[in-house]
């Protein structure tokens, strides 16, 4: 049953990835004190004694309530040909939320760890999902990875790193067994992984959300004209006024790989990080001390290059260089 004044979020750890979810949660309570109730409901992959007893903490200290939900059968249970492109298999378990989440709540918000909350959650929480799948916020994707997961060049693409999913829709229609059979399709092998899981079997039943609820690095890093350059998009994308306001008041910070690198990084240039700063002194992992920038060799060759020439000729650049790699 929907309730529009009681939250129900939901992230997905295992032990590494713990601290951030924790700072991203504090971040979420303290910018929605005024909401009546926020419950999370954490897909638990091994997260630690240690770090369960300061997770706790934290909601105590803020009157929410928060549920571990053990994932492992369900991870367990997939058949997976990951490639060479390695992400937390815990990043899967969003695909079993409809299960996981007693049937009283029918709808959830997903958020992955890397991200700091800066606003108002319910306005994303009341978005009128009516029919639709899911909800989230145009992701900048090139047209090679759309035809990979089956998907017309216009789509307009979504990231899943913060979601709205309509868990009532997900019981009705089974489309747990409709992830599990495309990954099957696939060979267990989904370019983008679950994100491209959730965007092919969601089809054209996806809620496009304002550009606030999920502001990447790229969008910090270009305007609209080089975004569509660079990923050649063809259909709907955000306006530069959109994009403008993204910048200013983001709602949702998603600290993704990129150029300006990501604020527990030594090096960091993003230009909100000191949010991500102030949610870690609040944390229990306050002493938490910056890592090393553990970027891919291309992602730190493209910061250099991009910030020696303007962004116009590295929108050329990247769009010659995955029209080689994605025709090899």
């Amino acid at each position: 049953m929907f309730n529009e004044n009681n939250i129900c979020v939901s992230y997905a750890s295992d032990d590494n990835y713990a601290a951030f979810m924790g700072i991203s949660m504090l971040s979420l309570f303290e910018s929605n004190k005024l909401a009546e109730g926020i419950t999370v409901f954490i897909l638990d992959y091994g997260i630690s004694a240690e770090n369960v007893k300061k997770l706790e903490k934290i909601a105590e200290d803020y009157g929410r309530k928060l549920i571990f939900c053990p994932v492992e059968k369900y991870i367990s249970a997939l058949d997976l040909n990951m490639g060479p492109r390695k992400i937390s298999i815990v990043s899967y378990a969003r695909l079993f939320l409809a299960s996981i989440i007693p049937e009283e709540y029918d709808r959830v918000i997903y958020l992955d760890c890397d991200t700091i909350i800066n606003g108002d959650m319910l306005p994303m929480w009341r978005a009128p999902l009516d029919d639709n799948i899911v909800a989230g916020v145009q992701d900048t994707v090139d047209r090679f990875f759309l035809n990979a997961v089956g998907l017309p060049e216009d789509t307009r693409y979504v990231n899943a790193g913060i979601l709205l999913l309509n868990l009532k829709v997900w019981r009705e229609e089974d489309m747990q067994s409709k992830f599990l059979d495309y990954i099957k399709e696939k060979g267990g092998n989904v370019p983008h992984h679950d994100q491209g899981v959730i965007n092919h079997v969601s089809g054209g039943r996806r809620l496009i959300l304002p550009l606030k609820f999920n502001v990447t690095a790229n969008i910090f890093s270009f305007s609209e004209k080089v975004i569509r350059r660079m990923h050649d998009i063809r259909g709907e994308y955000y306006s530069q006024a959109e994009i403008d306001e993204a910048r200013q008041s983001p709602t949702v910070l998603h600290f993704t790989a990129g150029i300006l690198g990501r604020p527990w990084q030594g090096g960091c240039r993003h230009p909100k990080r000191e949010l991500y700063e102030k949610a870690l002194k609040m944390s229990p992992w306050s002493d938490k001390k910056p890592e090393p920038n553990n970027e891919k060799l291309s992602v730190k060759v493209s910061a250099f290059v991009c910030e020696h020439i303007s962004p116009h000729l590295f929108a050329e650049i990247y769009r010659l260089t995955n029209f080689v790699l994605h025709k090899m």
